[in-house]
């Protein structure tokens, strides 16, 4: 039977348990929302689309065509690389505005995408391709960023592929050193446990599975503190708008029958607002999704700013929004919506591709006895929006009682 001094072994074992401690420390204080995102494999068909040179080929053609009908099947990282490809596709073609379309929503995508998998080359020559298209279009500032990016990630891809070769070598050559290391250490560790007193054997197990269990209780501990933080996390997120990232339809209800709640109670005044963008389903048919959700969260942010903190605001439904406002009269109401329509209006979107002013209808409803639940109010506000509606559009209007 073989064993190790104990003067040794305890210095071993304390080691090794301080250097779980802070490794196990350092990943516990880790971002919450920091999540891995595996790398994605990808399609043969895109593999075959990125390596051919003429895309008016009888074969490039035939591939974007299956792979766009399979679109929504692709996963993140091949739908960037398509989205890339229609790009160079039409870059080919001077159809520049098109091509940044393609790839602000590649673009978009990053976030899903492993970063080590955005370094590698097909995914960094986006950057060179938006170059390109903004200088087609006198875009100059944005022409000089996009290709100040690319040079940047390209500076890093050609470093990375140098460390990877240097890394290959090393360890080629590295594995026979270890080897031999590894062989002298095993023999030294064999003469060392002959010189271990018998009678400390007893102490240095002891010892042992005190360590083990005060290691076992500490992870332990960090998962179950991980697992609280990582369940409130969630519980956060599930009440908001997964778009917009204000209060959900649930939360809005929830919170919105609360403050009438308490209104009612303190016999205090209470306005409920019914927000719609006009013309929005237009917007989002000629200018397609993602710039309707880019207007949608533009939207919901500027409406965030003009609401009081007592406020209550969330997504109802597709461009319809709902504000709560405690303690508040019609005039105080509509001049909260004058406000926001006024912001709404002076904001530019034209950073997206949209050169119209945005408009908006407003309908007001003020809490009473004959309205005084959340459902009530919410359906006379729809109702007001609905009239708003057929009269074209762009009005504020405060709902009138009957006498």
């Amino acid at each position: 039977m073989h064993f190790i001094k104990p003067k040794n072994f305890y210095l071993f074992i304390t080691a090794l348990f301080f250097t779980l401690f802070f490794s196990f420390n350092v990943l516990a204080n880790e971002d919450e929302e920091a999540f891995y995102i595996p790398i994605f494999s990808l399609n043969a068909k895109i593999e075959s689309l990125i390596k051919l040179n003429d895309l008016k080929s009888q074969t490039a053609i035939s591939l974007i065509e299956k792979l766009k009908a399979d679109f929504d099947k692709l996963n993140s990282a091949e739908q960037y690389l398509y989205l890339v490809v229609q790009a160079n596709n039409t870059q080919g073609i001077n159809k520049h505005h098109q091509t940044i379309n393609y790839l602000l929503r590649a673009k978009s995508l990053e976030a899903k995408i492993n970063p080590d998998q955005l370094s590698r080359l097909p995914f960094i020559n986006l950057y060179k391709t938006l170059a390109e298209s903004y200088a087609g279009v006198g875009q100059f500032k944005k022409a000089y960023d996009a290709k100040n990016i690319f040079i940047t990630k390209y500076d890093t891809y050609l470093k990375n592929e140098r460390d990877k070769h240097i890394f290959a070598l090393e360890e080629k050559y590295e594995t026979q050193r270890k080897e031999d290391l590894n062989r002298l250490l095993n023999e030294q560790a064999e003469l060392k446990t002959l010189e271990i007193d018998e009678s400390l054997s007893n102490e240095v197990t002891t010892r042992r599975n005190i360590y083990i269990v005060i290691f076992l209780v500490f992870i332990f501990v960090l998962l179950l503190l991980r697992m609280l933080s990582t369940n409130k996390r969630f519980h956060e997120l599930s009440k908001l708008d997964i778009l917009t990232g204000i209060k959900n339809r649930k939360i809005l209800f929830r919170h919105g029958k609360s403050a009438i709640k308490r209104c009612v109670e303190a016999r205090s005044g209470l306005c409920l607002l019914a927000i719609k963008i006009d013309n929005f389903k237009l917007l989002n048919d000629i200018h397609g999704d993602y710039i309707g959700d880019e207007l949608l969260k533009k939207f919901a942010l500027l409406g965030t700013e003009s609401m009081r903190t007592r406020d209550v605001f969330g997504r109802l439904e597709d461009a319809t929004f709902i504000a709560v406002l405690p303690e508040a009269s019609e005039d105080e109401a509509k001049a909260i919506a004058q406000h926001l329509k006024a912001k709404v209006a002076a904001y530019k979107f034209d950073y997206v591709g949209i050169d119209e002013q945005l408009n908006m209808s407003v309908g007001i409803v003020e809490l009473s006895e004959s309205l005084n639940n959340f459902e009530l109010l919410l359906n006379t506000a729809m109702n007001v929006l609905y009239e708003i509606k057929d009269g074209g559009g762009k009005q504020i209007k405060i709902y009138q009682q009957d006498a």
